[in-house]
């Protein structure tokens, strides 16, 4: 069953002036790496041909990037998060994608944070308020369950995209 995966990761110009609030209270200290990017997708989970790769400056996914959008063009009512960090990004994806009214599932294992304590709080507080917290399991197999032409993805498509005026009609 073919379904858009969209990732999101921070770019920043090689100087850093685009970091902005970044400067003042990110700082990956003792765990950064020399030769390492924090914001590098892992090649385990590397993109493949009709992923898409957002870029974003903040911790949501949604501020400041085309997201929103895209979800709009694929026509998504609902999306599924997983990620790091679950009291920082994960979060502000989460409340931002129930913000613009989307159904937002979060895959519990699928996300982690600095600490157990934050990742179990910050689980408890948006099953609580803002989205299902669910096994991958369950999400698994409710993806088998859906019918294989639910969306047309950006890569690969062998039709052309439907014209606005017909789409309309």
């Amino acid at each position: 069953m073919p379904l858009p995966v969209i990732y999101t990761t921070a770019e920043r110009r090689s100087d850093n002036w685009d970091a902005g609030s970044w400067r003042w209270k990110s700082t990956r200290g003792g765990d950064a790496h020399e030769d390492i990017d924090g914001n590098e997708i892992a090649a385990m989970i590397a993109p493949g041909p009709k992923d898409i790769v957002i870029k974003k400056q903040k911790p949501s996914g949604f501020f400041g990037t085309n997201l929103a959008s895209y979800l709009t063009l694929l026509g998504c009512d609902s999306v599924i998060v997983v990620g790091t960090t679950t009291s920082g990004c994960v979060r502000a994806t989460v409340v931002d994608a129930f913000s613009l009214n989307y159904r937002v599932i979060l895959a519990e294992e699928g996300c982690f944070d600095r600490s157990e304590a934050s990742h179990a709080v910050s689980l408890c507080d948006m099953h609580a308020k803002y989205a299902d917290v669910v096994s991958t399991a369950e999400i698994l197999s409710y993806f088998e369950e859906l019918p294989g032409n639910l969306f047309d993805l950006p890569a690969g498509s062998d039709k052309p995209p439907t014209p606005i005026k017909e789409a309309a009609e």
